[in-house]
């Protein structure tokens, strides 16, 4: 199925969010369903009156969420995996907040205190599995990856921190904020960042170990000074 769409006329958001959001709505009221065709990019363009850079960006940020495929030859499908979270309204409610980089970066360094507090308050406190993705990065993060290579590396931390809550809530919303902060992350463009990432994940671990010592307030400061390097429009 090859759905074909109407001109945007709503211009509340940006033009790329609003894209966004057009697919959102389509899957939502099942107009369009996994494994559905997309038109091609400049299909994309002529149906909805607006130019390739927009449909570019709701491509990119559609594809980073799983949202959709983009097979060489054949071009953009709905993605078939139906356990993905693409389908999660969540996910594309806080798409429609995600240019407010200042909003994205505050929650996010609340969001960690309250994984890091999570997790020193278990009675079970296991962070054994962190420690070995830390150490693993250690061993992998090297200059001649890619940046996409590094971001994808350094996710798999947080990743860890998030399975270590054991709250399937804490997981899911974490994993959305994530998903869409990747493609915002750019830090690795830069020469010291896989040195200042390992740090901050150090960094995160004797937090994580402080116990009765954890300070959440220099914590969050600490983390937005990191963060907001880290990420930016």
């Amino acid at each position: 199925m090859s759905l074909s769409f109407t001109k945007i006329n709503n211009m509340s958001r940006t033009i790329s969010s609003e894209i966004v959001l057009l697919i959102k709505d389509n899957l939502l009221k099942g107009a369009l369903k996994p494994g559905d065709k997309l038109p091609t990019e400049k299909e994309l363009m002529a149906q909805l009156g607006v130019s390739r850079t927009p449909v570019r960006e709701a491509i990119k940020i559609l594809e980073s969420i799983g949202v959709i495929q983009i097979k060489r030859g054949e071009g953009m499908f709905i993605t078939n995996n139906q356990s993905h979270f693409s389908l999660n309204p969540l996910i594309f409610s806080l798409i429609m907040h995600s240019n407010n980089i200042e909003k994205l970066i505050e929650f996010r360094q609340h969001f960690e205190v309250l994984l890091i507090n999570m997790i020193i308050t278990k009675k079970d406190k296991d962070i054994r599995k962190i420690e070995e993705v830390y150490q693993s990065q250690v061993e992998r993060m090297k200059p001649h990856l890619s940046p996409e290579e590094l971001t994808n590396i350094d996710l798999e931390f947080h990743y860890a921190v998030l399975d270590e809550t054991n709250n399937p809530y804490v997981v899911e919303i974490g994993k959305t904020i994530y998903e869409i902060i990747k493609p915002k992350m750019v830090h690795f463009r830069k020469t010291n960042s896989i040195e200042r990432t390992l740090q901050s994940h150090k960094a995160y671990l004797e937090l994580l170990n402080a116990g009765d010592d954890f300070h959440p307030t220099t914590a969050v400061q600490r983390m937005i000074r990191n963060n907001e390097e880290m990420i930016k429009e």
